[in-house]
């Protein structure tokens, strides 16, 4: 087999080690021999230890990229980045956060962007070196890997096992770079002295296919030229140490014999283990240490008794936590929320927000002033990437207290969750100092679910303000779950509150729509609690609030056709005590109903029609088409995470469970309906029909459905296909 690599000259050394294996002690002594060979080098420390250049400088780097990226000072003269050390090396420190804060990784991405746009370029140099922490494995510490700046990688390890450990995880980084291109220059053996440290790195090495280009022998030489700040090349030039790295910088930039090269072969785990280990390690092994423990697992069991686990399939992400959390919290109106976050993801949602706001009033007929909510955000950008940005969050707190608003929510993106910021620490520390509740929501992004997930998170913080006590019994409801992104939902809450009037039952809160901190404190009051809709994130809102105020929860959802909100009416008018109200409330609508009613059905009596929907309850649907003395051919449920097919109500019509759009399309060309309902977009070259789209969110009350009726009906005596369709 062949291992050299005929491309290109080796310019750009990638230094790779375990932490603490002398990696960088080795990367400054090949700098200080190609200088003292007279050529010029550039040493970029990848460590945010920042001492990869302290052997050259005779001190610690003053000022590293990551120390400029924090200062912002876009102006300052590359040549404090850049310093010149023994014999003329440049030498630059990626350096990186303090630590437990920020992504040191991102660090690394940064510093060779800004070294890029300040144009300070490997191609100036003869040699560059690049010594990077190895047993890191996130992407910032793997882009010396990447071909544009490593000609050549050097791995530095030790005979002990945690360190051939790391050379093979650096080896599997490789590969997911290189594939089949030969990079790998080989092994540097730093040796630590042990009695079969020969054995086991040769064991590696033929293993893995390396040559081990030299070795290193322990000696106090190293640590004596280190007191003094220096490499050993510099400060004992004549040793037989610095003889062994004048070899290998004499065998790595021969032109008379080019460096061979090698691919990347990391050995399996398991295989590593009993190669350097000794011993059989498998799957199944059991091992001395191990004890018998009396563990009584929650979780199914088999026949046998035995218990078991399956992880559960997730369900496709629809939207982000982020956005959804967001979105509930911002309805209440004295309440601040502070988006810790890029300003892009800020921007995103808030005109989201705004968006939804204004077709929800256009369509109930609100022209007035919108109804505010305060979103600040904290920018989050390349700086607090790297070192975090608590900072940053404290500061838009105190800025957001100066408001009247009685609450902060903190919510974060996805770019705290990388940077590990203590929102949760960060809250409570400024909650106590400014005498005013700050609650964190940490969603993460995408971390903690879709939208729906983030909309959870955000009603159980917004629970945090509900105030302590059982509260005395008062005839109000509690509205739990509007979808507050409908473009009906205030006309939706205007016709409810028609009918509670009515009955004089008041709404306590909106949870959570257009609603204050007071109303949300106020529902220790155990009031009547009211679901929006039957889908199980309403449900189990509504069991959530039930148990912490003590309230009971209404059985019914918000109602759709007239014989659902007559029920809901009277029953609600039962439990209040106003059955007299209630019945005149239902016969005052009735008889409006069956007017509108029976001119509709002049049109409709006999027309044919299929159903299908990838939504929720279509019962509805159901009953104001047979209403309407329509023909329903057939009906089911097309496959979408947001289904729920448990809440069909009728049942003397066979609903198909798994409808699929080819079966829609064949039964259209089978049965060729006067209409077709459905939730899905029909593509009219396959489906030459009329056909009325199904809204997820239905107007509700004594005349909702008939709203929906109404318009499928102007469908009817429509044309099949609009004649723009003709040019697609």
């Amino acid at each position: 087999m062949n291992n050299k690599d005929p491309e290109g000259p080796i310019t750009r050394i990638a230094v790779y080690g375990k932490g603490g294996i002398g990696k960088s002690t080795i990367s400054a002594n090949i700098s200080a021999t190609l200088a003292d060979e007279g050529y010029s080098v550039l040493h970029i420390g990848c460590d945010p230890k920042h001492d990869s250049t302290r052997a050259l400088l005779g001190e610690l780097h003053p000022h590293t990229v990551t120390d400029f990226l924090r200062a912002s000072d876009v102006r300052t003269d590359c040549s404090t980045l850049v310093r010149t050390g023994y014999n003329g090396i440049a030498c630059i420190e990626a350096g990186g956060p303090e630590p437990g804060v920020g992504c040191a990784g991102r660090g690394i991405l940064s510093t060779f962007e800004i070294l890029g746009r300040m144009g300070i370029d490997s191609s100036r140099y003869m040699y560059t070196i690049y010594d990077v922490l190895g047993d890191v494995v996130c992407g910032g510490f793997a882009v010396p890997l990447r071909r544009e700046y490593a000609d050549l990688i050097l791995i530095v390890t030790s005979g002990e096992y945690m360190s051939l450990y790391a050379a093979n995880n650096i080896l599997r980084g490789i590969q997911n770079f290189d594939l089949n291109i030969n990079r790998i220059g080989g092994i540097i053996y730093n040796s630590r002295g042990g009695s079969e440290e020969d054995e086991q790195l040769k064991k590696f090495s033929d293993a893995v296919g390396l040559p081990v280009l030299v070795k290193i022998p322990r000696s106090e030489i190293f640590l004596t030229a280190e007191k003094h700040s220096k490499t050993v090349v510099a400060a004992f030039p004549n040793s037989l140490e610095a003889s062994l790295f004048r070899e290998l910088i004499s065998d790595l930039i021969s032109t008379k014999k080019p460096v061979s090269r090698y691919r990347a072969r990391p050995l399996d785990v398991i295989k590593l283990e009993s190669l350097i280990l000794g011993r059989d390690i498998s799957v199944n092994s059991s091992f001395s240490h191990q004890v018998s423990v009396d563990f009584k697992p929650a979780m199914p069991k088999t026949d046998d008794g035995t218990g078991y686990f399956r992880v559960p399939e997730k369900p496709p992400l629809f939207g982000c936590a982020f956005a959804g959390a967001i979105t509930v919290l911002s309805q209440i109106q004295d309440a601040s929320i502070i988006a810790h976050c890029p300003s892009s993801c800020a921007h995103i949602v808030s005109n989201l927000l705004v968006s939804s706001h204004n077709r929800d009033h256009d369509k109930s007929g609100y022209h007035g002033k919108q109804t505010p909510f305060s979103l600040i955000h904290t920018g989050m950008d390349e700086k607090m990437m790297v070192f975090g940005g608590i900072y940053r969050l404290k500061k838009s707190i105190i800025k957001s207290a100066e408001s009247a608003n009685r609450v902060i929510f903190i919510i974060s993106g996805c770019a705290p969750g990388i940077t590990g910021d203590d929102i949760e620490g960060c809250s409570s520390d400024m909650s106590r100092s400014l005498g005013i509740p700050v609650i964190p929501v940490s969603v993460n992004g995408i971390g903690e679910g879709d939208f729906s997930a983030g909309t959870m998170a955000g009603y159980q913080a917004s629970l945090q303000l509900v105030k302590k006590g059982t509260g005395v019994k008062r005839n109000s409801v509690v509205l739990v779950g509007e979808k507050m992104l409908a473009n009906n939902t205030s006309a939706n809450f205007n016709e409810l509150n028609q009918y509670l009037s009515a009955l004089d039952i008041p709404v306590l809160c909106r949870f959570l729509a257009h609603t204050t901190v007071n109303e949300v404190e106020s529902m220790n009051k155990q009031s009547l609690i009211l679901p929006a809709s039957s889908d199980e994130s309403t449900l189990e809102l509504s069991e959530i609030i039930s148990e912490k105020t003590g309230s009971d929860i209404f059985p019914y959802s918000l109602p759709f056709t007239f014989h659902e909100t007559a029920r809901w009416v009277k029953n609600l008018a039962k439990i209040f005590r106003v059955e007299d109200k209630g019945s005149a409330l239902v016969d005052l609508k009735e008889k409006k109903y069956r007017e509108e009613i029976g001119l509709i059905m002049q049109k409709t009596v006999g027309k044919r029609v299929i159903i299908s929907s990838s939504g929720p309850d279509i019962s509805w649907v159901l009953e104001i088409v047979r209403e309407c003395g329509m023909e329903i051919i057939c009906a089911g449920y097309l496959s979408s995470p947001y289904l729920m097919k448990d809440k069909q109500k009728i049942s003397d019509i066979s609903i198909i469970q798994d409808y699929t759009p080819e079966k829609l399309y064949d039964d259209i060309k089978i049965y060729c309906p006067d209409l077709v309902l459905t939730t899905i977009w029909l593509d009219h070259k396959k489906a030459n029909v009329r056909y009325g789209m199904i809204p997820f969110c239905p107007n509700v009350g004594f005349f909702g459905a008939l709203s929906s009726m109404k318009h499928w009906t102007s469908i009817l005596f429509g044309p099949v296909t609009e004649g723009w369709r003709n040019s697609l």
